[in-house]
């Protein structure tokens, strides 16, 4: 027997009594009877949901979702799980599962399915905040070390399998240690915590920067013909040198060293692509530092304390 041939006396109560949304339609996909969950959820009365379908009660994109599930729900005539969204009378997108079954009539039949909605949203927020927080370095919002590295290692696939060079600026904050001893952790971290936003509002579209640790960055350049990854780290050298950094009642300037490298070989490997702008980074620092030091032109064995493979 189908839901909407027993009495309403009988199971209506037990619709309203379940605090999630509940639904059901017939084998056309029309509804035939709901509570007051899922009509609240919506914004509507159980008199704009009964006899209509969701073509005429949801958004086309997400109509067209729950369309193909049900039909592929009764063709099978099994249960169903698969998490969609809906949208609410404000126009907010909720992110929710549907949980599905069908309904048989006396012959066993398909006759429709009957269907509740449990709301995900705080969990899915939840979820990517914990994402974030397993990519994003704590202190200054940036990609952290693991993330900015895997990163490296799927665009050095990418720069490979199109026989294009990888390029990136290994850039470290000059004197920071006196910063620290004289001022203050605190101070030093809002130091780090601006060199951080002025590299990524001066980044084009594409770039990534990373804090890999300290006061070291690693910034991964999308797109850069080598001839200019030295002007692009000159730009960014100018750009830190120029800004004033405000921490409390301190106004500092700083300065950047920067080694630049790129790959060399289609078969280099991008760990020894990164040593190579570490060893040119400590080139940068050790003849005056403020000034952007290009890698040697011919790649060399990574640095024995710089193991970039095992970071990942």
């Amino acid at each position: 027997m189908f839901l909407s041939q027993l009495p309403p006396d009988v199971i209506q109560p037990v619709l309203e009594a379940l605090p999630m949304p509940v639904f059901f339609k017939d084998r056309a996909g029309i509804y035939r009877g709901c509570n007051q969950a899922f009509t609240t959820l919506l914004g509507l009365c159980p008199a704009d949901v009964v006899g209509k379908s969701v073509f005429d009660l949801s958004p086309p994109d997400l109509a067209q979702v729950y369309f193909e599930a049900d039909e592929a729900l009764m063709s099978a005539g099994q249960d169903q799980r698969y998490e969609s969204q809906v949208q609410t009378p404000s126009g907010q997108r909720l992110d929710v599962i549907f949980y599905k079954s069908v309904l048989r009539d006396t012959e066993g039949q398909v006759s429709g399915l009957v269907g509740t909605i449990l709301d995900i949203t705080e969990r899915k927020r939840m979820e990517q905040q914990l994402a974030e927080m397993a990519t994003r370095d704590p202190l200054t919002g940036l990609m952290n070390r693991r993330a900015i590295l895997s990163h490296l290692e799927r665009l050095h696939a990418d720069r490979r399998s199109q026989r294009q060079p990888l390029c990136l600026l290994m850039c470290d904050v000059d004197h920071f240690k006196s910063i620290n001893d004289r001022h203050g952790h605190a101070v030093g971290d809002e130091v780090l915590t601006q060199v951080a936003q002025v590299l990524r509002q001066h980044l084009r579209d594409g770039d990534q920067v990373g804090r890999i640790g300290g006061e070291e960055f690693l910034v991964v350049l999308q797109s850069t013909e080598p001839e200019q990854l030295a002007q692009v780290g000159e730009r960014l050298r100018q750009v830190v040198a120029s800004h004033p950094l405000m921490s409390l009642d301190t106004t500092f300037s700083v300065t950047l060293s920067i080694g630049a490298a790129r790959s060399l070989r289609a078969d280099e490997d991008w760990a020894s692509v990164v040593s190579r702008a570490d060893q040119a980074l400590y080139v940068a620092k050790r003849t005056g530092r403020d000034r952007v030091a290009m890698a040697d032109s011919e790649p060399q064995r990574p640095l024995l304390h710089k193991d970039w493979h095992k970071q990942l």
